[in-house]
């Protein structure tokens, strides 16, 4: 099913006029006063190998200081082409959890697609009052039509999108206190910013917004890289990174993914 979706999938989104409608124009600033070094504008290319061929990956991750968001972006390409095959953006909020534990509190994502032809969307918006994910699907199949929502589950968990799952590890300060102590686990609550169309891709994901699991350190290797193990939905993924607390590799072994940094 992977290898069929991302042969036949162009996923399309138009960055500049969905950054106006949610109201971020200048989307990275600089700011060396919050949490120094994860708010950063950091973009890096990735070489992602899995069972359909080899891509490139270009991620973007920085903050927005006047609109308080912290954005990821991320297109896929086929090597040596320049159309996309994916491309998705999601937003959070810095804040902070009860009076002292700095957060990414998740706000707004999409993510579109194209099978055989046909676009699919799914944009994702947290409604504060209902304590609700509010999704809009937009698609040629009824089944995949109109609006959902879903009321957050109650966790002890740290709320986490999934294409931002070390940002969000570190900037409640896991990341650094794990590889000091080295060891710790932190409870997390992914949000599959993809759904449901992420699941038809993917063997064995959960049918579902959020999926409960953990975030683990397992130590520095022989080259002096960090692993993390994000545990999930009965899947392992493992994630590395480099002295500057950045991703630089990962794992995906059940779906037989790697993405590799390009130097």
């Amino acid at each position: 099913m992977r290898k069929l979706l991302l042969l036949t999938s162009l996923m399309f989104i138009s960055s500049c006029a969905y950054f106006k409608s949610i109201g971020v124009s200048d989307i990275f600033t600089s700011s060396s006063e919050v949490r120094s070094g994860n708010t950063d504008k950091v973009k890096k290319v990735f070489q992602l190998s899995d069972k359909a061929g080899k891509f490139v990956v270009e991620r973007e991750k920085g903050f927005n200081k006047s609109k308080n968001q912290f954005i990821v972006k991320k297109s896929v390409k086929v090597s040596g082409e320049s159309k996309e095959l994916e491309k998705l953006i999601v937003i959070s909020k810095l804040g902070t959890l009860k009076k002292s534990l700095t957060v990414l509190r998740p706000e707004i994502s999409e993510y579109s697609v194209w099978f055989e032809g046909k676009k699919y969307v799914s944009r994702m918006e947290v409604n504060p009052n209902t304590k609700s994910m509010e999704v809009k699907l937009t698609s040629p199949e009824r089944q995949w039509q109109g609006k959902r929502v879903f009321s957050f589950p109650n966790s002890t968990g740290i709320f986490c999108y999934f294409s931002q799952i070390t940002e969000c590890a570190r900037a409640t300060g896991f990341i650094d206190k794990a590889i000091k102590r080295d060891s710790g686990s932190m409870k997390v609550v992914i949000i599959w910013e993809g759904y449901p169309y992420f699941q038809e891709q993917y063997l064995n994901i959960p049918n579902a917004v959020f999926t409960e699991g953990t975030f683990e350190y397992d130590g520095k290797n022989s080259r002096g890289e960090r692993r993390f193990t994000l545990k999930v939905g009965d899947q392992a993924i493992f994630y590395f990174l480099d002295d500057n607390r950045e991703l630089m590799k990962k794992f995906w072994v059940s779906q037989g993914l790697s993405m590799v940094e390009l130097e």
